[in-house]
């Protein structure tokens, strides 16, 4: 399995920020390096906690010993996540169309002030292919795409809070 944790800070303060994660798309996921799509299929409120589900196609360069087992038409997968309004936390996970029983991967996303004006996100990336030998190699490949979108998916996000929040206050 391969873990790696990646912070963001936000010029923003948390009480700006947290309404538009819970309420709105905060990301425009065509931006992202490797997403060909994405489909919002539920979406509901239980308490504090907003549930929603995704299907994604994406694309990606498949290391060339993996090619054996994983064809380009198999990168999709649903998402499922939650965003947590006490916590200020979303927690996802996700289950791919292809090798359910190899592959398993989630995420957290937390929230917290780190001054009256600034916010930092913590995400931890989770990501465990259990292919003896090629699962190692695979770990690697995906868990380099999900920071490259962790990093990109901040850019947005900071253009996104600009846009509905206002310049970032420093």
């Amino acid at each position: 399995m391969v873990t790696h944790v990646l912070e963001h800070e936000f010029e923003w303060p948390l009480e700006k920020i947290t309404p538009l994660l819970a309420n709105e798309e905060v990301l425009d996921f065509k931006e992202l390096p490797n997403v060909n799509s994405r489909k919002q299929i539920e979406r509901r409120w239980e308490g504090s906690k907003l549930h929603k589900v995704f299907e994604w196609n994406v694309h990606g360069k498949i290391p060339a010993p993996a090619r054996r087992i994983f064809r380009p038409d198999m990168l999709g997968f649903t998402e499922y996540s939650i965003w947590d309004d006490e916590e200020k936390m979303f927690r996802s996970k996700i289950v791919p169309h292809y090798l359910k029983n190899i592959i398993s991967c989630e995420s957290t996303s937390e929230w917290s002030p780190m001054s009256d004006v600034r916010t930092r996100r913590k995400v931890q990336l989770k990501f465990e292919c259990h292919i003896p030998v090629l699962g190692t190699i695979v770990e690697r490949n995906v868990i380099d795409y999900m920071m490259k979108n962790c990093d990109k998916g901040a850019e947005i996000m900071k253009k996104t809070f600009t846009k509905r929040i206002g310049p970032p206050i420093v």
